[in-house]
């Protein structure tokens, strides 16, 4: 089955409408948390280098933001994570 010009252009069309429709992500305490803890570093090599190195824990705190405590957040208005720059005790994730 060959694709025409126009089939391919529809397609990316479409794609690129699904990307700019999305719903609101909701504020991601988690990474914003992790982000505040990487900018606390002196030097700005030293915080390329923990980026680098702390790369998987940022994928890590996406997904649980997107998937799990932003969901949690929307479903009952209360952000189980504490807000980044809000030290005012542990961050209690409910469970």
């Amino acid at each position: 089955m060959r694709t025409t010009s126009a089939g391919k252009a529809a397609r990316s069309l479409a794609f690129c409408a699904l990307l700019l429709c999305t719903a609101c992500l909701g504020p991601n305490h988690a990474t914003g948390r992790l982000m505040r803890w990487n900018s606390d570093f002196e030097s700005k090599w030293s915080r390329q280098g923990v980026f680098m190195l702390s790369l998987p824990a940022y994928l890590i705190f996406g997904i649980g933001d997107n998937l799990l405590f932003n969901s949690v957040f929307w479903w009952t208005g209360n952000n189980p994570v504490n807000p980044p720059g809000d030290d005012s005790g542990p961050t209690d994730v409910g469970f």
